[in-house]
């Protein structure tokens, strides 16, 4: 079996075959935009990622979908990072009490990264 390096032209498969909860946001995502636009269904998996956290903290899904992305994030490649950081962090609403929640269950990088974004409030 061949081994399919983990960057930006594999990452939304690669995140759908980890995630399979994700099929049916992805299917919404081309039926809206008749293409992929991976930036755009990075916010998508965003609002998922809330909703889930909202009605199960806990959730082996969410869990696997942030170890997911964490291992992407690590992976040495700055379109990919650049993917993660301004389409799924940045997207994270601040405003919304699953924030804290979330960001706790972020990995070391991830939570740097998502600092950036954070209010100065």
């Amino acid at each position: 079996m061949i081994e399919v390096a983990l960057n930006f032209l594999s990452f939304i498969k690669m995140l759908l075959e980890n995630v399979p909860e994700l099929k049916s946001v992805y299917d919404e995502h081309i039926d809206d935009y008749d293409e992929l636009l991976e930036h755009v269904f990075m916010g998508d998996v965003t609002r998922f990622v809330e909703k889930l956290y909202k009605s199960d903290p806990n959730s082996e899904c969410l869990i696997r979908i942030l170890n997911f992305i964490d291992k992407a994030f690590l992976a040495e490649d700055k379109k990919l990072q650049e993917l993660i950081s301004v389409s799924f962090l940045e997207n994270l609403s601040q405003d919304e009490e699953s924030y804290l929640g979330i960001k706790q269950l972020l990995s070391d990088a991830l939570r740097r990264e998502l600092s950036l974004y954070e209010s100065n409030t």
